[in-house]
């Protein structure tokens, strides 16, 4: 036989059947403001009648259970993907050949011939400095040389006809000789004079002006090669057994608003003893890709853990108690789904993912939205098809 509960929970649900039965029936009859006014009056009516019924019940003593609250929740289901962290530092651009050039003699700068943005070409005369009194020197030197060359030519002519001494014939060769060595010495100090292109590239700055005084040491004029641009990073010491040659990297330019991938270049063995860091270099594949500028901030993201084949979870998902991590998982039961609290174990965190090492496996529905007040067991239906996954971007 049917207990009491039983047979009063029949009677009432026989009751709520037939007045839904009714109220459907008189659907097509009535409006929609007059249906929802009599499944409201329904509604009501059951309610007191749900209330007297658990009343009479804990009148004789029985235990009444009340249904668990169904929450609407959002699932994802998880699948085996890559989890990577990264060690991120600022870094920036730099050139093997970017050099401030300065004069090699002091001097009044009589021309500069370069401007920003001018390309040029090694050995390239880029300004010049005034030499008057050397190029007084240099043609002095060269009317003795003619002279002394049309001598040597006349008295080798003679000697060549046995006429004259050897002596006259020596004298007049060494005299033309040291006269063209020391044009050629002249010739060397005059060219000093001009400041040239020690590599070809571009030039970034033009210090000076024509008539300004210059002086050896003392850059005026900076060229670039940008064909050997590098982004160069410092990082701590902490790190240095993380980081090798050919790890993969990120490196995003604020300022461009451009992220490329690139890879380690060189690892510096040298650790600055003020900073506790050392250098790293990174080289980009393509050249193209972006138009370094020396010393163009980047921020730099270097590879230092990676495991292929893991569940990756939001870390707002994990939750934590006294023993461990746990996050919840939608589980068929019956007709419907119950939350179940899963126990994990993780790894590595980066950038709000978390690896998961253990306790979740692929196709678990993991709860994303509404898990903040689940219990155990509890009942719910989830707010859009299940099927979306998790996955490190």
């Amino acid at each position: 036989m049917k207990n009491l509960t039983e047979l009063k929970m029949t009677r009432f649900i026989g009751i709520a059947t037939i007045a839904l039965i009714l109220g459907l029936a008189g659907c097509g009859k009535k409006d929609k403001e007059a249906q929802l006014a009599d499944l409201r009056e329904q509604q009501a009516t059951i309610e007191k009648q749900i209330a007297d019924l658990e009343v009479q019940l804990k009148a004789e003593g029985k235990k009444v259970n009340k249904p668990k609250k169904t929450v609407p929740v959002s699932v994802a289901t998880v699948q085996p993907d890559t989890f990577s962290h990264y060690l991120e530092m600022q870094g920036k651009v730099t050139f093997d050949q970017n050099v401030l050039v300065s004069a090699r003699v002091p001097g009044v700068l009589t021309s500069v011939r370069v401007q920003p943005g001018d390309r040029v070409s090694k050995g390239q005369t880029m300004a010049t400095i005034d030499a008057q009194v050397l190029e007084q020197n240099l043609a002095e030197l060269r009317t003795r040389l003619d002279l002394a060359r049309i001598a040597y030519e006349k008295q080798k002519n003679l000697w060549d006809q046995k006429i004259g001494t050897e002596m006259q014939f020596l004298t007049a060769k060494n005299n033309k000789e040291a006269l063209e060595r020391s044009l050629a010495a002249l010739q060397q100090q005059r060219d000093q004079f001009n400041v040239k292109a020690p590599v070809s590239g571009v030039v970034d700055e033009v210090i000076p002006n024509a008539g300004e005084a210059v002086a050896p040491g003392v850059g005026i004029i900076r060229v670039v090669n940008i064909a050997g641009g590098k982004i160069v990073a410092e990082v701590s010491e902490a790190y240095l057994t993380h980081i090798s040659k050919g790890d993969k990297a990120i490196v995003y330019f604020p300022d461009l608003n451009k992220e490329v991938e690139t890879t380690v270049n060189v690892v510096g063995n040298f650790i600055n003893p003020t900073s506790r860091t050392f250098a790293v270099e990174l080289k980009l594949k393509d050249a193209k890709a972006v138009e370094l500028r020396p010393n163009l901030v980047a921020v730099v993201r270097i590879r230092d853990y990676s495991n292929d084949k893991t569940i990756v979870v939001p870390v707002n998902l994990v939750q934590k108690d006294e023993k461990s991590e746990y996050v919840y998982v939608a589980k068929k039961e019956g007709n419907g789904y119950v939350a179940a609290k899963r126990e994990i174990k993780t790894g590595q965190t980066y950038k709000g993912k978390t690896e998961v090492l253990s306790g979740l496996a692929a196709n678990d529905q993991v709860i994303t939205a509404g898990y903040q007040s689940l219990n155990e067991g509890q009942p719910v239906v989830f707010e859009q098809p299940a099927g979306s996954s998790l996955s490190q971007k």
